[in-house]
């Protein structure tokens, strides 16, 4: 089984140097793609006027040919010297180059899809087939820096690894999109009167999917070595405050305050990791550590709404909420480190 923990810090050779300021290029446009992606989102909760060619439609796809530009780029600057164009490809980015070409599929799927069925309007533009195509290239395009720190075995703190700490920051911030309809940023869960069922259930189920996204995540890169002390705070912090950005509609001082929530519960998330240096030859840790991450990120965003804007939810659905988000982060800890005999 492989080793939950991290490798020793090492000198990286020439070779790896310009892999990184590679990976860092790649950074820069996959933050132009989903800066112009959140940009349309934003403008989607405003219910402002919609159409293909709009400002932000704009800023996306020229994010999208940015990224081509230079994963692409770098493929044909290295053909003349390779002796095939997969060979060409810089090691770890061939799912970075399928996406390339997924997304630009996509791109004409959607505009057959609008125009067949028109403009999707709330939660379908999240579910749209066509949107959720070019979801998949980008997480093929950003997910290139960490397969590439996989593929090169990149050790170190958490400056060494920032760009696959970024990368992995981008897959769960698209996939926090995706899922905007539940979960933390969804609404600002727990305020108001005493739930009905609906809203319960739905903050419930929201709460379970983001924490096994947290958490499995998290899991994954510890398993590759790649989550140094540091990497949860900004994991979580960066996510958080693109997601509360996006959103954008609470109160500037309500924005600010649940995104130092974000940022405490990944600061903390770090401490837990310090300490408990979860692996599979310490596989308590490791289920101590899973149930503990969003166990740690709910409490903390309860307090703060029972206790800054106030909450008519009941203490055993509060409670409850916190205890089996920790119990789904329970169960997918099992994934990478089964029961011993």
């Amino acid at each position: 089984m492989a080793t939950l923990t991290a490798a020793r810090p090492t000198t990286l050779p020439r070779t790896d140097v310009l892999g990184v300021r590679f990976d860092w290029l790649v950074i820069a446009a996959s933050a132009f793609l989903l800066g112009g992606l959140y940009w349309d989102g934003w403008a989607h909760g405003y219910g402002l006027p919609d159409s293909f060619w709009t400002i932000w439609h704009a800023a996306f796809y020229s994010g999208y040919a940015a990224s081509a530009a230079v994963v692409l780029g770098a493929v044909a600057r290295a053909r003349p010297q390779a002796a095939t164009w997969r060979a060409a490809i810089p090691a770890g980015y061939e799912a970075a180059v399928v996406g390339v070409f997924v997304f630009g599929l996509g791109g004409a799927f959607d505009m057959a899809w609008h125009t067949l069925f028109g403009i999707e309007l709330s939660t379908d533009a999240l579910l749209s087939p066509s949107h959720l195509v070019l979801g998949l290239g980008i997480a093929l395009i950003v997910s290139g820096p960490l397969l590439a720190a996989w593929r090169r075995g990149t050790s170190g703190g958490l400056a060494a690894q920032l760009p696959a700490v970024l990368s992995l920051t981008a897959l769960l911030s698209l996939f926090t999109f995706f899922s905007l309809f539940a979960g933390p940023y969804s609404t600002v869960i727990g305020t108001g009167a005493k739930p009905n069922e609906t809203t319960l259930v739905r903050s419930l189920l929201g709460m379970y999917l983001f924490s096994a996204l947290v958490v499995g995540l998290a899991l994954v890169a510890l398993r590759r070595g790649t989550l140094p002390i540091g990497s949860l705070t900004v994991l979580l912090g960066l996510n958080g405050i693109a997601m509360i950005l996006m959103r954008g509609h609470a109160p500037v001082d309500v924005q600010v305050t649940f995104s130092l929530v974000a940022i405490a519960a990944g600061a903390i998330g770090d401490v837990l990791l310090w300490r408990l240096r979860p692996s599979d030859s310490r596989p308590l840790q490791l289920h101590a550590f899973a149930f503990a991450l969003p166990v740690v990120y709910l409490a903390i965003y309860l307090a703060v709404v029972v206790l800054r804007v106030g909450s008519g939810w009941t203490v055993h659905e509060l409670t409850g909420m916190v205890t089996l988000c920790g119990v789904v982060g329970l169960l997918v800890s099992f994934v990478f480190v089964g029961a011993r005999d």
